[in-house]
């Protein structure tokens, strides 16, 4: 804290004054407690731990936001890596200025924008695997262009605005409306491949064929949890969290075995 006293010792005071008697961190009266020392509008410390099925991790705060010795951690669930009033990274221990590299603070402004209002919260599972995908299936020579832009940067960081498009394409309900109707599997291949290309193009130094592996294997697998799940009578779980987007999802207990195309 800023008069150099650590929150271990301001907690041990407000209990002495008899201001709350639990010691766990989310204790109501130890929260109240806290908002009305720092002067802090209803809303703090009341963010989620679980967000539409996704669990909310607790992360480093801009240091631009908070300059503060001791630094600051909170749970956000409405925003990616990005701090956008100040344009820095914070998905590393190290945070990277931006101000030469546009491409991630626009690729912020889409998560927000879309990710955010499908409840996609950073590392979940559908993030990690459009990073994968990012990572494996962009050009080299564009990933040694954009190291030149930024100081210390991290392969996330290099792969950010892929991996937000990669995100947004599979929560898109138009998407899973698609993968999951009855059209034709190789219409369903050729989507996939076009979408991918879209994203990451084909180059000399790239390998794109790894990216769509991934994704299609994506497609492949939500298939297989829907079938599964219309055969075993129960609700579909993908490890990906996106089938509650599906517009069949609703109506999954009520209608019949789909007749989806087989994909090979």
């Amino acid at each position: 804290m800023s008069n150099a006293t650590s929150v271990k010792e301001v907690d041990g005071i407000l209990r002495r004054q008899g201001t709350f008697t639990g010691h766990s961190p989310s204790n109501s009266d130890r929260v109240s407690a806290w908002r009305k020392l720092g002067g802090l509008h209803d809303r703090a410390f009341t963010e989620p731990e679980v967000v539409q099925g996704n669990w909310v991790i607790t992360r480093s705060l801009c240091d631009r936001c908070l300059p503060s010795p001791m630094g600051g951690h909170a749970r956000m669930s409405d925003r990616g890596w990005v701090c956008l009033k100040h344009k820095r990274w914070l998905g590393d221990h190290t945070q990277v200025d931006l101000k030469d590299f546009g491409e991630v603070v626009v690729a912020e402004r889409h998560w927000r924008a879309s990710l955010t209002q499908r409840g996609i919260v950073v590392d979940c599972p559908l993030v990690l695997l459009a990073e994968e995908a990012a990572t494996v299936g962009i050009s080299k020579t564009v990933l040694e262009q954009r190291a030149d832009r930024c100081k210390d940067p991290s392969p996330a960081l290099l792969v950010y605005p892929e991996t937000v498009r990669l995100a947004r394409l599979l929560s898109r309900p138009s998407f899973l409306d698609s993968m999951l109707g009855t059209e034709p599997a190789a219409w369903k291949r050729a989507t996939v491949e076009r979408e991918v290309s879209m994203v990451l193009p084909d180059a000399l130094d790239a390998e794109a064929w790894r990216a769509l592996a991934r994704v299609w294997q994506f497609v492949l697998d939500l298939q297989d949890v829907v079938r599964d799940g219309h055969l075993l009578g129960t609700l579909p779980d993908d490890r990906w969290n996106v089938l509650r987007l599906w517009s069949g999802f609703p109506k999954f207990q009520s209608a019949g075995v789909p007749q989806v195309d087989q994909l090979m």
